[in-house]
């Protein structure tokens, strides 16, 4: 039996038009992660979960030819049995007619894999396709210490202005979990993120930040979110299994911010620890 990995997050924009009542709580919408193959591709669109997040490299469709393409899958597998265009044409082909949208959030590992992507990312995100569409990727260094190599900031974002109504997902990179349990953004992390989205972005933003971090980086990302306030931005909390996550920091931090400006994307146990209303109710 296929178990769908379920995380809990939410949708930039409402999931129907006229769906005003769940922006006034982002931390509703069921999500799907690592939706890399036909198989779980079916089972969560006959599902109830509202947003699917894929990630794309380059690669090979399994018993095609030819140059490499688009692909959904996850670094270092190369091949996989859908492209990113069939993926997001069953996606299209659901919504379709469907009076409950479910959008998905493409998650870039690499600049070249964005670059590939254009042509066929052009084809959803005019504006009479309706349905939420995210573009992810983390495109600057972050805590603690971080290694990995970013995706090209200005790249990405130029590539992103090409899909206005899109909302771009910037993160950084992070080091964080197992023996490494300390850490936040620091103030120069969010001023380089600021400047960058200032000064170059003009469409809908989120911001994801690991939980165990953001806990801990309270006025920082206050600033953030003011800063870009006219670009309607959010965060978007993720944390990994195993994460060590102050909880009533945390709260504080999603509670503060308020949880029409906050998306959760976080293990099961670690939300039910935060006891977050669980409807459109903001007597909390």
């Amino acid at each position: 039996m296929l178990v769908l990995m379920v995380g809990l997050a939410v949708l930039a924009a409402p999931l129907v038009a006229g769906e005003e009542e769940i922006m006034k709580n982002l931390t509703t919408v069921t999500w799907a992660h690592a939706v890399n193959n036909k198989t779980y591709l079916e089972a969560v669109l006959a599902s109830d979960i509202s947003m699917l997040e894929a990630d794309i490299v380059i690669g090979h469709v399994i018993g095609k030819d030819g140059p490499p393409i688009p692909i959904m899958a996850h670094p270092p597998a190369t091949t996989s049995d859908i492209s990113l265009g069939d993926f997001l044409t069953a996606v299209l082909q659901y919504n379709n007619g469907n009076p409950k949208q479910k959008g998905v959030k493409l998650d870039f590992k690499s600049i070249e894999a964005f670059e590939k992507s254009q042509e066929q990312i052009a084809q959803f995100s005019k504006p009479e396709v309706t349905f939420p569409l995210w573009l992810n990727a983390d495109i600057l260094p972050g805590p603690v210490n971080a290694t990995t190599t970013p995706v090209d900031p200005l790249k990405f974002i130029a590539l992103g202005a090409k899909h206005p109504r899109a909302v771009l997902s910037l993160g950084w990179t992070t080091n964080y979990g197992g023996n490494i349990t300390l850490g936040e953004y620091s103030r120069e992390q969010i001023g380089t993120m600021l400047r960058l989205v200032n000064e170059r972005v003009n469409q809908t933003v989120t911001f994801p930040v690991r939980a165990g971090l953001a806990s801990n980086s309270q006025p920082v990302l206050l600033d953030l979110l003011r800063e870009t306030a006219s670009l309607n931005s959010t965060i978007t909390v993720w944390s990994s299994e195993g994460d060590a996550v102050e909880v009533d920091r945390l709260r504080a931090l999603i509670l503060t911010v308020g949880l029409e400006k906050t998306y959760l994307d976080i293990p099961h146990d670690l939300a039910a620890k935060l006891h977050l209303p669980s409807d459109t109710n903001l007597n909390y």
